[in-house]
């Protein structure tokens, strides 16, 4: 998995990795962080061979957003953190 990560040399931008046991799991979780707090929408899940559980990646940032809103959708997260899965 790749990562954009340009925006993280900029204080208060951080990028977090959640890890569980299902991707429902890891999706609600990081779906519930974004309707709350100033973070991106979870990027493409992932499994990491020879180890259980799935992951997915977001972003986020220390300043409030404007407004709670649909994930994905923080003011102040960095247009380029997405994550990608490596092809």
């Amino acid at each position: 998995m790749t990562v954009s990560h340009s925006h993280l040399h900029q204080p208060g931008h951080v990028s977090i990795t959640i890890q569980g046991a299902d991707e429902n799991t890891v999706l609600d979780f990081a779906y519930a962080l974004a309707l709350r707090n100033n973070v991106s929408g979870p990027g493409q899940p992932w499994q990491v061979p020879g180890r259980p559980g799935v992951n997915v990646q977001v972003c986020g940032h220390l300043e409030p957003a404007d407004e709670p809103g649909p994930p994905g959708y923080g003011a102040a997260v960095a247009d380029g953190c997405q994550c990608q899965m490596p092809s």
